[in-house]
């Protein structure tokens, strides 16, 4: 490996952009640390997280039924392939992705005829639970073009045993 010498005697103007490119570098990385983007994280992830189609929905997933601390987000998308495809996952932004924790993913399409805000029955489901690093999921349901569907995430906290959730009733309906 060849190793550069410091040229002290370099304008000040070619020592500036490297200097902004660190300290930019080092903010994003402080601001992913912390679960913040400078941009749209659900953008820059959508395929990403191997859901097609495009982000319809987002849902924090926080501890004390929805009120205490965020461990991470459940994402929705939408495609129109097959009748309708809509896919779930369940991504950490509090643990990192140095250790696994129990998570989980669901996703269910309601019967015909199921109106927004009920909770209802399922003719179709896809769930993903175990321990992972990053996410659980992506878990799909087709033929959602004309039905509701309903959504559950679940991160476990690796450290104790603070469970933080996600869930909706019949909800995104055709």
């Amino acid at each position: 490996m060849i190793k550069k010498k410091h040229q002290p005697n370099k304008p000040s103007s070619e020592d500036g952009p490297s200097m902004k490119k660190k300290f930019a570098a080092l903010l994003a990385s402080a601001l992913a640390f912390a679960g913040l983007s400078l941009v749209g994280a659900p953008a820059a992830h959508a395929s990403g997280y191997g859901c097609s189609g495009s982000l319809i929905d987002s849902y924090a997933v926080r501890t004390n039924g929805g009120t205490g601390t965020r461990y991470g987000t459940l994402y929705l998308y939408y495609s129109t392939a097959n009748g309708g495809t809509n896919c779930a996952v369940t991504v950490d932004t509090y643990f990192g992705t140095s250790v696994k924790k129990y998570m989980e993913v669901y996703i269910w399409r309601c019967v015909a005829g199921t109106t927004a805000g009920q909770f209802c029955d399922s003719d179709q489901s896809a769930n993903d639970t175990g321990n992972y690093y990053s996410y659980a999921g992506p878990r799909s349901v087709t033929g959602t073009a004309s039905r509701c569907i309903m959504v559950y995430g679940r991160i476990d906290n690796p450290y104790g045993s603070d469970v933080a959730t996600a869930s909706t009733v019949a909800t995104h309906c055709g």
